[in-house]
C-alpha cells in the first residue's frame, strides 16, 4: 500500500502541475481547445508508457480504459461549463468532493473497509479539498453551478473508479485507450463548434506540457490503483487541487486565503494518516 500511496501522491503533484499549465494556456485559448491539444499530445506519447511497465493487451481492460476516458472528458466539459455559468467557489468544491467520494463508496460496496486511521485521513482529505478549492466572489446561478459541479465530480469519480477495476496484468495499456477515446470525443465536439481545433503559439506549448504531465500522472495513477485500494489512492491523488493552488500562488502571485493555507496543511496530514493507516 505504501508504494501505491507514493504513486498516488506523485500523480497528484503531476496533475496539479498539468492543471496549472492548462490554466495558463486557457488565458489566450478557449478551454475546449486547450483540452483537445493537451489530450492530443498525450495520445501521441502514450505508447511510450509501455516501455515503463510490463503490459498486456486485455480486451476487458481496454474497454474499461475507453469508458474511463469518456467519463473523464465528460467531467471536464461539465466542469468548464460550470465555471462559465456560476462561481468557481460553488462548482470546484462540489466537483472535488464527489471525485474523491465516489471511489470510496465503491470500495465500501465491495466490502473493502479501511482502518479507522486511514478512514479519518480520507475524511480529512475530502475536507482539505473543500478548503483549498473554495474561492469567494463572482456571479452566476447557484443552482446551475451546484448541478454542474456535482455532475462533473460524479463523472470524474466514475473515471477513477473504472481505472481501479483494471487488472494488474494489463499494465498501462488501458491508459492508451483512455487517452485515445477521450481525444475522439473532443475531436467530434470540435467538428460542431467554431473554436480552434488546436491551440497556437505559447498557448500550444503550455497545453502540450499540460498533456505530457497529465499523461505521466494518469500512468502513475493507473499503477497505483493496480497496487493499492481504490479509496485511499483516489483521495490521495485527488489532492492535485492543492498542488494547483500552491503553484498559482508561487508563480502567478495569486493570493492564498487563510482557509486555503489550512487546507494545504490538512492535505499533508491526511496523506500521512492514510499512509499510517494502510
Amino acid at each position: 500500500m505504501t508504494a501505491a500511496l507514493g504513486l498516488a501522491v506523485a500523480a497528484a503533484l503531476l496533475l496539479g502541475a498539468s492543471d496549472f499549465f492548462a490554466a495558463r494556456s486557457a488565458r489566450t485559448t478557449p478551454a475546449i481547445t486547450v483540452t483537445r491539444t493537451a489530450v492530443g499530445t498525450s495520445v501521441v506519447f502514450s505508447p511510450l508508457l509501455l516501455l515503463l511497465v510490463d503490459s498486456q493487451w486485455i480486451g476487458r481492460d481496454l474497454i474499461i480504459g475507453s469508458l474511463s476516458g469518456l467519463a473523464m472528458i465528460t467531467g471536464l466539459m461539465l466542469l468548464y461549463r460550470g465555471y462559465a455559468v456560476a462561481r468557481m467557489g460553488i462548482v470546484a468544491p462540489l466537483s472535488s468532493v464527489l471525485l474523491a467520494t465516489v471511489p470510496v463508496v465503491w470500495d465500501l460496496i465491495n466490502g473493502v473497509t479501511p482502518s479507522a486511521l486511514a478512514a479519518f485521513g480520507m475524511a480529512l482529505g475530502v475536507a482539505a479539498l473543500v478548503l483549498t478549492s473554495y474561492t469567494p466572489g463572482g456571479a452566476g446561478s447557484v443552482t446551475q453551478g451546484a448541478v454542474l459541479g456535482l455532475g462533473s465530480g460524479l463523472a470524474f469519480g466514475v473515471a477513477f473508479t473504472l481505472m481501479g477495476e483494471v487488472s494488474r496484468a494489463s499494465g498501462l495499456t488501458p491508459v492508451i485507450t483512455q487517452r485515445g477515446t477521450g481525444f475522439v470525443l473532443l475531436a467530434v465536439i470540435g467538428l460542431v463548434r467554431r473554436d480552434p481545433f488546436f491551440a497556437e503559439g505559447i498557448g500550444r506549448q503550455r497545453a502540450a506540457v499540460a498533456g505530457l504531465l497529465g499523461l505521466v500522472a494518469i500512468g502513475s495513477l493507473q499503477v497505483a490503483f493496480q497496487r493499492g485500494d481504490l479509496g485511499p489512492v483516489s483521495v490521495a491523488s485527488s489532492q492535485f487541487a492543492t498542488v494547483a493552488v500552491i503553484l498559482s500562488v508561487l508563480f502567478n502571485h495569486e493570493r492564498m486565503r487563510w482557509w486555503q493555507a489550512v487546507g494545504v496543511g490538512t492535505t499533508a496530514l491526511a496523506v500521512a494518516l492514510i499512509a499510517a493507516g494502510g
